[in-house]
């Protein structure tokens, strides 16, 4: 009696046991099922088809401490729902829902420990899932909230702007610790993505001291450490090599991460110095020790040709990695890449208008996301949105999508390197290229200035932009200078950028702010005539970017030309003059005008991205 009575509840058992797993199933993925797209990513699960069944759970093992990207992509919902958390099995934890209103795939990021986690999957209804991803990525930082841009044409950099082209690729906010702030850091903080705060470093300045208590005073008052919403700062910037101030600063630092009231926050320094001096390599490992992050500055401008774009990969920003290396056990996963786009007035690595910097921002991105050296780098940036056009910051954020979150080792742009728009756009080679029709004997040539370029914003300083244009406006017609523009693509956006100032102004060291009187007609092409795509810009030389009498109270002006304009063939004529009309001058008779940089390059279609 005893055995059938123990076999019937075997039986029973076993029933239950499958009833329940009919419902309920796990599935777990191993390091070896792990796929690496790139330096950056590495796919931890990828599952396609689960179809209706009340739960499942998929477990995963996340490589590092770091970002997580969940993706959901639902075949039907069908009155149906679908509910994702991470780890927790809790339906109110959740990371992701969708229903009837959602759309068809939706997105999550959080940051984990390493080690195995679950993803929980609920689905109600008729609710089915075509995939479900989960992939290890970078840090992907903004810089910074609310940097407006200097030229203010192309802003503001406000929350709708970020929203529409820029939130959804970042994890990442770096802010100003505006307390305006607040509402835009907790909708943030409720997608689980991190706000840090872009503050100082104390006693930076040559011939100034700071003691322990003051650096470690100085930092944890800020809000970056004293507001439940953020998660730490971003220290800007550490240079130099002085000893004993690195001294002073690691140990404040090392206060702060022994500190409980500061357990999650973190400390990030801006690192712009070398580690083969003994102070900053000593502060750097207090830095690791505690768990922080570098943001490693490595701004580069155009290199004038498509190798010697390459090589400057090879020998700069690989070079910082070995350094790192040489000097960091396992380095790559304290180091995020802070590269810059600095892409406008008042000071602009698209120092070269012979060159798409769109092109150069991708291959950068490449480099890092192929190249041995990089692998698991823990994070990149780009700095910084006040120095950035509209263009180059969704650029950045497409670029940020196509190798930070998707995995793509190829890349982005199929542009060329090189632009074949213009010939000698910057006046180099003389007036070769262009057709000049003086107004009169002697108001046309093409002159130099050691230091315009600089003056103008180039960084960092060299010959570039000190080449140009030179007239002297006449009463009787106006200069005109002309150029075909070639291999455009019919009905595709470009971009038109020039700089003016007024000659007998900077030769002398006094600069009035004005507009000058000029004008731009392209012909066979459509204007785009939205007022923060086609512009002129008034602005001052940059505050560091002192030339002569020129500095950050002397200020020189000068004047900032962008056209859009829509190409109908594979042709366009450009004319410029320096009128404002044919039968209309404008401006001051015999008023010298320098022109260069006429840049010819494609343009980035806006719209939701």
């Amino acid at each position: 009696m005893k055995k059938g009575r123990d076999r019937r509840i075997f039986f029973y058992v076993v029933i239950v046991l499958l009833l329940l797993l009919g419902h309920s199933r796990s599935h777990s993925l191993s390091h070896s099922q792990q796929k690496r797209l790139n330096n950056f990513v590495v796919e931890l699960l990828n599952i396609e088809k689960i179809t209706p069944q009340p739960y499942e759970e998929y477990k995963f093992i996340n490589p590092r401490e770091g970002w997580i990207f969940v993706s959901i992509t639902v075949e039907s919902l069908k009155n149906g729902k679908v509910i994702i958390s991470l780890d927790s099995a809790q339906k109110n934890n959740a990371i992701i829902v969708l229903d009837n209103e959602s759309s068809e795939t939706s997105e999550a990021m959080r940051f984990l420990p390493a080690g195995e986690h679950k993803i929980n999957v609920w689905l109600g209804g008729d609710a089915s899932i075509k995939n479900l991803i989960v992939r290890s990525i970078p840090e992907i930082a903004y810089c910074k909230f609310q940097y407006n841009p200097h030229v203010k044409e192309y802003g503001p950099y406000d929350w709708d702007f970020l929203k529409k082209y820029v939130l959804k690729n970042v994890n990442v906010v770096v802010g100003s610790g505006d307390a305006a702030h607040e509402p835009y850091i907790q909708e943030w903080k409720k997608q689980g993505k991190r706000w840090m705060i872009e503050y100082g470093v104390p006693g930076l300045s040559e011939g100034t001291s700071v003691s322990v208590d003051e650096a470690y005073k100085y930092w944890t008052e800020n809000a970056g450490f004293q507001s439940p919403l953020v998660d730490g700062i971003i220290a800007d910037e550490f240079v130099g090599s002085a000893e004993e101030k690195y001294k002073i600063w690691a140990e404040a630092v090392k206060r702060i991460s022994e500190d409980e009231k500061f357990r999650g926050k973190s400390l990030y320094p801006y690192w712009a110095t070398s580690l083969y001096s003994s102070g900053p390599r000593n502060f750097a490992r207090v830095v690791v020790d505690a768990g922080y992050r570098f943001a490693h500055e490595v701004y580069l401008k155009e290199p004038s040709s498509e190798e010697e774009a390459k090589r400057q990969l090879e020998y700069t920003l690989k070079q910082r990695m070995r350094e790192w290396k040489m000097f960091v056990p396992d380095a790559a996963n304290y180091v995020i890449f802070a590269l810059g786009y600095m892409s406008s007035p008042p000071e602009s690595l698209n120092t070269n208008p012979s060159v798409d910097y769109k092109v150069w921002m991708d291959m950068q991105f490449n480099f890092l996301a192929n190249d041995p050296a990089f692998k698991n780098l823990f994070g990149v940036l780009e700095y910084t949105s006040g120095y950035a056009d509209e263009e180059v910051v969704r650029w950045a954020s497409k670029l940020y999508r196509h190798y930070c979150i998707e995995g793509k080792r190829e890349m982005l742009s199929g542009d060329p390197y090189i632009l074949a728009h213009l010939r000698n756009p910057d006046f180099n080679d003389g007036a070769e290229g262009w057709t000049l029709s003086p107004a009169e004997k002697g108001s046309m040539e093409v002159k130099s200035m050691e230091g315009y370029g600089w003056l103008q914003g180039r960084y960092p300083r060299s010959s570039e932009g000190d080449s140009f244009l030179w007239t002297k406006r006449s009463a009787a017609k106006p200069n005109v200078f002309s150029q075909e523009i070639k291999n455009l693509q019919p009905n595709r956006l470009y971009s038109l950028k020039m700089f003016t100032a007024d000659y007998r102004e900077l030769a002398a060291g006094k600069s009035t702010e004005q507009k000058h009187a000029v004008s731009i007609k392209i012909e066979n092409a459509e204007q785009i005539t939205d007022s923060s795509k086609s512009f002129q810009h008034v602005f001052p030389n940059c505050y560091s970017h002192f030339l002569g009498q020129f500095d950050d109270k002397n200020r020189a002006w000068m004047n900032y030309h962008q056209r859009v304009f829509r190409a109908k063939g594979r042709t366009a004529k450009l004319i410029v003059s320096d009128w404002v009309g044919e039968r209309e001058r404008g401006g001051e008779i015999g008023q010298e005008l320098m022109f260069n940089f006429i840049e010819v390059q494609p343009y980035l279609e806006t719209g939701a991205e």
